[in-house]
């Protein structure tokens, strides 16, 4: 799936009415419920930002390296309910993040090395990425609408 102006999962014979979520949890829900959502390298996917206070006992609920850019848990859309990854910000200029945005995350590279490391089970943790934008919590003609998207 993607976003930005990209097609979300397959398109269908008839466009789909738009369809509108109270938040962004409820928007992941219904995308990890009824979405395809491939991970593959450079694949887009929806994701929530989590509290890194509460999931790894950081300071801060999303962090802000000296060179601007945000570094985030994010909770990715997967047809099991998604899975928790670490990842930075596009660019240093864009929206500040707090926990509970929607955002569109895009897939990099699989790291061994970094699922070894993880305290979680979920080997899927191993995926680098970064954070393109942030989303609004609305499908129309099956694309997540884009918010706001960081840039250097």
């Amino acid at each position: 799936m993607s976003v930005f102006n990209k097609k979300a999962g397959e398109p269908s014979a008839a466009a789909a009415p738009p369809m509108a979520f109270r938040d962004a949890v409820e928007a992941l829900d219904y995308a990890c419920k009824s979405l395809e959502l491939p991970l593959h390298e450079r694949a887009f996917l929806p994701a929530v930002v989590l509290d890194a206070c509460v999931e790894l006992g950081a300071k801060d609920p999303v962090q802000t390296r000296a060179d601007g850019k945000q570094v985030a848990v994010l909770r990715v859309a997967s047809a099991d309910g998604g899975f928790a990854v670490i990842a930075t910000t596009l660019g240093a200029q864009g929206p500040k993040l707090a926990p509970g945005d929607f955002v569109a995350w895009q897939a990099g590279t699989y790291k061994e090395e970094i699922a070894a490391n993880v305290v979680a089970l979920d080997k899927r943790s191993g995926w680098t990425g970064v954070i393109i934008g942030t989303l609004k919590p609305e499908l129309r003609d099956g694309r997540w609408l884009g918010d706001r998207k960081f840039s250097t």
